[in-house]
């Protein structure tokens, strides 16, 4: 694996999924992610997991084919969330790339992978969620780069979320009151 590439992650790759772990969570929340859930992530037809870069990753991303039961994740962002549900949707779960290596395309090679997985499985849409923290390197620019339409924001959206679950938001630096922006993308083959 070169420098750059996007490579899935292996199922047994625990050295890899470690590493990515490291990555996602110091970049969007201490506890979100755990290496056996990346490693099931990649054991899953339902889910994708790619790293970028070698020795050490310096992107991740994590997709998933979504239910009709996970509309309701969705639900405070109204219409422009649920109306995909009627189709087969993939979602961009997670998605980093480290600071340094930002804006010199890795995260569009991520992105391309995954969208194409997702059209791969049949999904007629795409979703994701923007992180508006006020950090530097926000998401939102490459998805409306990738030609994602731009939907409601809602404010505090990680709140509960980060509560219940019990993850630290590296900005807030404890609950997470950070807010959210829906980007969806038709698919097509």
């Amino acid at each position: 694996m070169g420098r750059d590439d996007v490579t899935p992650l292996a199922a047994g790759d625990r050295a890899t999924a470690g590493a990515a772990t490291a990555l996602l969570n110091r970049e969007l929340g201490e506890g979100l992610y755990r290496p056996e859930w990346l490693l099931e992530d990649a054991a899953d037809p339902s889910a994708g997991v790619w790293v970028a870069g070698a020795p050490r990753p310096a992107g991740a991303a994590v997709a998933r084919l979504l239910a009709s039961a996970d509309a309701d994740y969705y639900r405070a962002f109204g219409p422009a969330a649920l109306d995909l549900f009627s189709g087969a949707v993939g979602s961009f779960e997670a998605f980093v790339v480290e600071p340094e290596r930002r804006r010199k395309g890795l995260g569009t090679r991520l992105a391309n992978v995954s969208l194409d997985w997702m059209r791969g499985r049949g999904c007629t849409s795409a979703v994701t969620l923007s992180w508006r923290s006020g950090r530097e390197g926000s998401s939102a620019g490459l998805f409306r780069r990738l030609g994602m339409r731009e939907g409601p924001t809602v404010e505090r959206f990680y709140r509960e979320e980060s509560l219940r679950n019990g993850w630290t938001c590296p900005v807030c630096r404890g609950p997470c009151s950070c807010s959210a922006t829906l980007f969806t993308l038709a698919l097509t083959r």
